[in-house]
């Protein structure tokens, strides 16, 4: 069980208040913002501590890691290249069909995240 510091729970309050995808930067601006003095070190740290103990999910994109609640259920993300949108969806023919690669292989799944990456809708139309 993680101690949940003054710091934590505002990071984990934080968080849970929203549907965003939080990195650290964005998280320590808005404590900030919030008028809570809480350095870089110690957001890392929560969040990494948040993420450990299960309270807070997260997806590694290639510059960043970003948190997200942990109480949503399952789903997967496509990320735009050019504003750095992000998608959350579900779809049960691409879940089946990573079961069945699984399986194929013998390999006993634990979970998976699937990030596609491409331009939003938004930045297509542009």
């Amino acid at each position: 069980m993680v101690k949940l510091t003054q710091h934590r729970q505002a990071i984990l309050d934080l968080i849970n208040a929203s549907n965003r995808h939080w990195d650290a930067d964005e998280v320590a601006r808005a404590l900030s913002d919030a008028g809570q003095s809480v350095g870089i070190a110690t957001v890392y740290r929560g969040l990494a501590a948040l993420e450990a103990a299960g309270l807070l999910d997260s997806i590694q994109l290639a510059d960043k890691k970003r948190y997200e609640r942990a109480d949503k259920a399952h789903h997967d993300h496509m990320i735009c290249t050019e504003c750095g949108h992000i998608e959350e969806f579900t779809h049960a023919t691409i879940e089946a069909l990573q079961l069945v690669a699984a399986q194929e292989r013998g390999f006993e799944l634990s979970g998976h995240q699937l990030t596609m990456f491409g331009r939003c809708k938004s930045c297509s139309q542009e």
